[in-house]
């Protein structure tokens, strides 16, 4: 009776040494979010981990065409900081307007305004940053068959603390008469600090509406805080 007593406490012994290493393995997984910061320009935000880094040069690169080498390109990076993440394994900047699958695609982009710049801009501007979104914009725009398909999706204007207002569009475009691409957009400007700060999360139309949920975390965490 002894030995089978002794048996017993081993074995709950083993099980209970064998759960602690269990849970000790399992905490030292991946973590489920990789978290982005510019805490000199105030802009945080998270992406899932294992989404490829792209870097403010080759992303300004495929934005502006300028040589990174070039005068031009220097001054943007004075003013302009910029990063992009890619799902697809081939990760490459163009996917921020066109994926060659369900893979999303994240740019984020903080802009330094001068005086003058900050005194102009406008939330209908800032819905343009990138692709046209307004009336007007499209209309200036008809012509050109890169902006192809537009739905909008929504549009709503953030609440404002006083000195940040911000924007939230989410709109559907076919880029150069291709598959149909959802877009999120979040843009603020900070006027007391003078930068405007712009959000992008890319996905094809089917992926952003069965990935709803998901890419909301993302897009909702982004986050500006007031430099000035």
């Amino acid at each position: 009776m002894k030995d089978r007593r002794q048996a017993a406490g081993k074995r709950a012994a083993l099980v209970a040494l064998l759960t602690t290493a269990a849970l000790a393995l399992g905490g030292c997984g991946a973590p489920e979010f990789d978290y982005v910061k510019n805490a000199d320009d105030g802009v945080y935000f998270k992406v899932p981990h294992g989404w490829q880094r792209i870097e403010h040069e080759a992303m300004d690169w495929m934005l502006s065409g300028e040589d990174p080498a070039s005068v031009a390109a220097a001054g943007r990076r004075e003013r302009i900081w910029s990063v992009g993440y890619d799902a697809s394994v081939a990760a490459q900047p163009l996917h921020l307007f066109l994926g060659t699958g369900d893979e999303p695609f994240v740019y984020a982009m903080v802009r330094r305004l001068s005086e003058n710049e900050i005194n102009a801009v406008s939330l209908n501007g800032a819905r343009d940053l990138l692709l046209p979104v307004t009336d007007s914009a499209r209309a200036d725009n008809a012509q050109n068959p890169v902006f192809q398909g537009f739905e909008l999706v929504s549009d709503e204007i953030l609440p404002s603390d006083g000195s940040i207002r911000g924007v939230r569009s989410v709109f559907n475009y076919s880029p150069g008469g291709g598959s149909l691409q959802t877009f999120d957009q979040t843009v603020y400007v900070d006027d007391a600090g003078r930068r405007l700060y712009q959000f992008i999360l890319r996905c094809s139309a089917s992926c952003y509406r069965e990935r709803a949920a998901e890419l909301d975390v993302v897009v909702q965490s982004f986050t500006v805080r007031s430099v000035a």
